[in-house]
Parts: structure tokens; C-alpha cells; sequence
């Protein structure tokens, strides 16, 4: 009848007697009831819980078999270590399926349920076997296994296999996840209700767009040369290999990765130096490999050239170290600057994958979310599509002259200027894009007027209120990486309204499916049975002026300030639109851009380089030279697997 009236009647006179009501009562629930409170009834503590529990059970009994109960109760039933489930504990105790486990492993998981924490082995090793024994014995008492066979198992010590650790290439993206789950169904879900959640991550363009950002930030870092070592530690002679302890009293700097800590133990010569590591080995830095380490000087535009090794080392300097492949040793140095990278699928506003720095070791704060920067001429194009929608074309022409617009009453006059220092007098918008003509630019909003411009950045959820000032145009108002190549998406998409969203679907305890983020178009038949796609998505722009923009964009790679693009283009037959950003004093780098194929799965991919406080990335570090080619790695890598893949319908 799914209840123990003898246990129950047993624990109300103990609980009466003791008074143990209100503080830990004692319990007399069968396994049916368990399940009744688990999943339906709740956990309150309470006389009327008891009652709903208990005809909850009598209901369970007569509609499921004891069997349909006990696979309830197993897999919802809490056993230790954040596992809720035996599938789960069999993998986080062992890492295995749970038809893979021994009798032995099977017993020490079914002693877990009276006191999971208690029975841990490396809490109590005693105590966990003595438990886990008294479980072999039941057995053979049900008769399961003979008496022999139990005198065999508990020989068996108790050695847990815990997974490998979840590896750490997207701890941004993870965190992000977090935190819409945090929003969307509170703290209590990510923690205590056993919800399994299936994201949007590709592991495959994760990986690229990680090692891609951090590669870039590396380069641009290597070209501002050698900011010296970490540590110093003095070699005395007479001790010998004393430095290996002092090296491993040295915490390695976060970021290190799978590079090494090591000492320079000596200066070989001009052209090499001798170096150690924690574990006593020793190896070789040739000249070759630390010849970028230019030192540079205020007022240099190249930096001194390195041609000795001890332009750059000396005896007992602390370094980071990566192995080459033959078996030499490369200098490294962890980038001071930081940036970040986004990859959206246009079609559904799935983040696909994101690294918001550099390393999450070194700073949790995700560039891509979080840093709010001005996006400079990357938001040109949403000026540009304003003047298409009030009926300009491509082809239109307009001033690059000299321009000073008065702010105001006592304000002064702002005087934009080109980044070249010259003009081009009249040329049409499309070449005005290509080639990130600013005056240009200002004369179309004032053309046009600030309004049309600040509505066309809320409908593209730029940014919410854009101020109503011409430096606007310029991309002088603050964004976010994720918000802004969101926006260059819904372009590519066609102008369909999409959300980023890191979350696929998520489903509760039951299996039950309590979320799924669907793409809000789906393929169907008409009446004469051809496919045709359904798309309910709102659409936030006349597709023709999309379509304009979107040839407009093309034009910055084919002709404009990403042409060094090119080559993919033709490499992977596909065309590659965007536009770069750089905004003044060189302090923020941007490119955004789009893939666009009909026979492959398209993608929106946003890079930002810049300093966590912001100053100068350097004369002439521009869009570019900086955020282009970690673009234009990431879609080395990412198009050849793409080229593999179903068209996104």
C-alpha cells in the first residue's frame, strides 16, 4: 500500500517522548513516499505534508509497479558530491556508466543513501567499507550472491575514480550560462534541483576562437617588445642545484597555460642560454627564440633590435617558457592586454562560442558581456543603413571635405577628422564605408539627422538611448562586443529579429523539458507537397536595404580596410563581410564581420582588443592591425570545418 504503519506508529511515540518534533524527527517513510515528496509534494516539515505524502503514496502504488518506483526513487535520490541520480554517482564516484560497475562499486553507491557525506571514503575510510560490507551481506541475504562470492568482494578496497576535470576552454562561456540560469529560474536551480542543461557551445569553434584571441593578443603584445622577468633569484655557485627549491617557492603567474616556469641558470654564450625548471631538468633558450623581445623606448617606432641573448636575460632571471618541436625553448610572456571574442549563429542568436580575456585566471571580468567600450567606426554601417532607409543608395555621393559643426552656445565647433589627414572630395556612400571616411561620415548624420541614426541603434539593440551628438555617428557611444555583433547578425540574417542566448534547453529532475530557446522559423510543405520555410521572426529592416548594406559590407573586405581577407574568400569560395573600428588615441580595436554562404552554416564573429583600463594600443595599432587578423585565424581554422557541415536552413 505504498506505507509502513508499524514505522510510522514507532516514530511518532519516539518523536512524542523525546520531543524531537520540531528539531530532527525521526523519519519512517518508505521508499514510496520518498518518491511522493520528491516529486510532488515537497519538503516542508509539517503534519499536513505528512498526510498529502502518505495518500500521494497509496495513489503511487495502484497506477506504478514497485519497480517503476524504485527507478524513480534511484534516479532522483541525492547520494553525495553534487549527484543526484545513481547514473550520475556511478560518474562522479567512478567514472563509469552504471552498467559498467562491479558489485563492489554497485554496493558502496546503495550504502549511500542514509548518510552520503558520512560515507565517503575519503572522509571515513573505515567507516565507508563497513558500510558498504553490511550492504554485500544484504545481498546475500536476498540471495543475489553466494556467501563465496561476498568473502571475494569485500577484499575489494574502495577506489574512486572521479571524472577528469572539465577542461577549462570556456569558463567565460560557462560563467555566462550561469548567469541566465541565475536570471531566468534563480540560484536554488543551478544548485539543488539536479537540472541538466544543454547549451548553445560548439566545443570545436570554442577551441578556435579561444587559441585565435589568445594568439592575437600574444602578437600585438610580442610587437611592444620585453617587459623584463617575472622573479629574480641569485645563483651562488657553491650550492649547486639549490635554485630548483627557490624555483618551486615561486608561484607561477596566472595565465601561465601549458607553458613553463623556468631560471636562467646561465649565459652559454652570445647566441644561447642555459635554463631549469621545478623538476631539476634543464634545456636550451637559442637567440632565435627570444629575438622578439625588442626593448623599446619612448619615441620608438621599432625598439632596439635584439643580437645577443643578453640584450634580453641574464643569470637568474624567473621566465615563461613553451616547448618548440625541437626541443629548444621559446620565450613567452603573458599579454598585458586584454580582448575578447564572440561567435553567433545569425539564424538563431545561439552564441556558439565566446572567450571574454585573455585567461579567466587572470581576470573573470568578460570583455565580450561585461566592458562597455566605444565601438568606433564598427558602428558605421547602422549610419549608413539610415541613409539607405531614407532613400539614399550605394552609389550616392557625398562631400569628404573640411566640416565644423557648432555645438552650441558657447560649446565651440566640433572638426571631425580623417584618419589619413586628407579629403576626396566627393564619393559615393559605398566607398565611404569601404574606406572609413569619418567627415564623410558626420556630414551624412547631418544630412540625415541624429534621430534616425539613434532609432536604428535601438532597433539593432546597440544601445538603448544613443546621446543626440554628431561624435555619435563616429561610434563614440558605449557598447558591448556581444550587443554589436548581435546587430552585424540580425544584417546578415536579413534583418530578423534574434536574442543571444547561451542556453539551448533545460530539463528538470523528470526529464521534463522547462526551457528550450527554439529558432522561430521552421521548415514545412505546401499544398503541393515542396518545401517551404515558415519564418515568424519579427523583421526590423526593409530586407532591400539590408541587402544593399550587406554588398556594402563586402566591399570593406574586397576593397576597404580589411582587404588582407581576401584570401579566404577565395581559399573557401565564400564571401566575408564586415567592418573594422578604431577608436581615438588607438585605445579600443574592433572588427565585426559575417560569413555568407548558401551552402554552408553561416556565422557572426566579433573581435575587441583593448586595455582592461583603457589607454593607447600604439600609434598605428589600429582595427586593422590588431582584431582583423585574429578574424581572419579564427575563419582559417573554422571554415574548413564548416565546409563539412549541413546548410543552415
Amino acid at each position: 500500500m505504498g506505507l509502513d504503519l508499524r514505522s510510522m506508529a514507532r516514530a511518532a511515540i519516539s518523536n512524542s517522548i523525546n520531543g524531537t518534533w520540531g528539531k530532527k524527527p525521526l523519519g519512517a517513510s518508505t521508499i514510496t513516499q520518498q518518491v511522493a515528496k520528491n516529486f510532488l509534494i515537497g519538503n516542508e516539515r509539517s503534519f499536513v505534508r505528512k498526510i498529502k505524502e502518505a495518500i500521494m503514496a497509496i495513489r503511487l502504488e495502484h497506477v506504478l509497479s514497485k519497480n517503476r518506483i524504485l527507478e524513480l526513487y534511484l534516479n532522483g535520490i541525492y547520494l553525495g558530491a553534487g549527484s543526484y541520480g545513481v547514473t550520475a554517482a556511478a560518474l562522479t564516484y567512478f567514472n563509469k556508466p552504471l552498467d559498467k560497475l562491479t558489485i563492489a562499486e554497485c554496493a558502496y553507491l546503495a550504502s549511500l543513501p542514509k548518510a552520503p557525506t558520512t560515507y565517503h571514503p575519503e572522509k571515513d575510510p573505515k567507516r565507508a567499507k563497513n558500510r558498504r560490507d553490511w550492504t554485500i551481506d544484504r545481498l546475500v541475504e536476498e540471495r543475489t550472491i553466494t556467501k563465496k562470492q561476498a568473502k571475494r568482494i569485500k577484499q575489494e578496497p574502495i577506489i574512486l575514480q572521479p571524472p577528469p576535470p572539465i577542461p577549462h576552454y570556456a569558463d567565460y562561456f560557462v560563467e555566462e550560462v550561469r548567469r541566465e540560469i541565475s536570471a531566468n529560474f534563480g540560484e536554488s536551480a543551478l544548485h539543488y534541483h539536479g537540472i541538466i542543461v544543454k547549451t548553445t557551445l560548439d566545443r570545436n569553434l570554442q577551441n578556435i576562437a579561444k587559441n585565435s584571441l589568445q594568439a592575437g593578443l600574444r602578437e600585438y603584445d610580442r610587437r611592444h617588445g620585453w617587459r623584463g622577468a617575472i622573479a629574480y633569484i641569485h645563483l651562488n655557485e657553491t650550492e649547486g642545484n639549490a635554485w630548483v627549491k627557490q624555483l618551486q617557492n615561486i608561484n607561477p603567474p596566472p595565465g601561465i597555460g601549458n607553458w613553463k616556469l623556468a631560471i636562467v641558470i646561465d649565459i652559454l654564450n652570445t647566441q644561447s642560454a642555459k635554463i631549469g625548471f621545478t623538476d631539476g631538468t634543464t634545456g636550451e633558450i637559442p637567440l632565435k627564440n627570444l629575438s622578439w623581445a625588442r626593448h623599446w623606448k619612448k619615441g620608438e617606432t621599432l625598439g632596439k633590435k635584439v643580437t645577443q641573448v643578453q640584450d634580453v636575460l641574464e643569470k637568474g632571471d624567473v621566465i615563461v617558457v613553451s616547448s618548440m618541436e625541437d626541443q629548444s625553448f621559446m620565450l613567452e610572456q603573458i599579454p598585458s592586454v586584454t580582448g575578447s571574442i564572440v561567435v553567433i549563429d545569425p539564424g538563431t542568436g545561439h552564441v556558439l562560442a565566446l572567450s571574454g580575456g585573455y585567461s579567466f585566471e587572470i581576470n573573470q571580468f568578460n570583455c565580450a558581456t561585461q566592458a562597455q567600450r566605444q565601438p568606433g567606426s564598427a558602428f558605421k554601417p547602422f549610419v549608413y543603413m539610415a541613409a539607405l532607409e531614407r532613400g539614399y543608395t550605394a552609389e550616392t555621393s557625398i562631400l569628404d571635405a573640411p566640416l565644423s559643426a557648432s555645438l552650441g552656445d558657447g560649446l565651440g565647433a566640433y572638426t571631425p577628422r580623417n584618419y589619413s589627414g586628407n579629403f576626396q572630395g566627393l564619393i559615393p556612400l559605398r566607398s565611404g564605408l569601404e574606406l572609413s571616411r569619418n567627415v564623410m561620415t558626420v556630414r551624412l548624420a547631418q544630412d540625415i539627422g541624429m534621430q534616425s541614426i539613434k532609432e536604428m541603434a535601438k532597433r539593432f539593440d546597440i544601445v538603448n538611448d544613443l546621446p543626440m551628438e554628431l561624435t555619435m555617428a563616429l561610434g563614440a557611444s558605449e557598447t558591448s562586443l556581444l550587443r554589436l555583433t548581435n546587430a552585424y547578425a540580425m544584417i546578415a540574417n536579413g534583418g530578423k529579429r534574434i536574442k543571444t542566448s547561451f542556453v539551448e534547453s533545460i530539463q528538470d529532475q523528470k526529464g521534463r523539458i522547462i526551457y528550450f530557446n527554439a529558432p522561430r522559423f521552421y521548415q514545412t510543405t505546401n499544398l503541393q507537397g515542396h518545401p517551404i520555410l515558415i519564418d515568424d521572426r519579427e523583421t526590423i529592416a526593409d530586407p532591400r536595404v539590408i541587402e544593399e548594406m550587406i554588398k556594402m559590407l563586402e566591399g570593406v573586405v574586397q576593397n576597404g580596410t580589411a582587404k588582407q581577407l581576401i584570401p579566404l574568400t577565395q581559399t573557401y569560395a565564400t564571401s566575408l563581410a564586415g567592418k573594422t573600428g578604431t577608436t581615438n588615441g588607438y585605445k579600443d580595436a574592433w572588427f565585426v564581420g559575417f560569413t555568407r554562404s548558401p551552402n554552408r552554416r553561416n556565422l557572426a564573429v566579433g573581435i575587441f582588443v583593448g586595455f582592461s583600463s583603457p589607454k593607447s594600443l600604439g600609434e598605428g595599432e589600429s582595427g586593422s592591425k590588431v582584431a582583423v587578423p585574429i578574424f581572419e585565424s579564427f575563419m582559417q581554422k573554422a571554415l574548413v570545418g564548416l565546409n563539412k557541415q549541413e546548410p543552415l536552413k
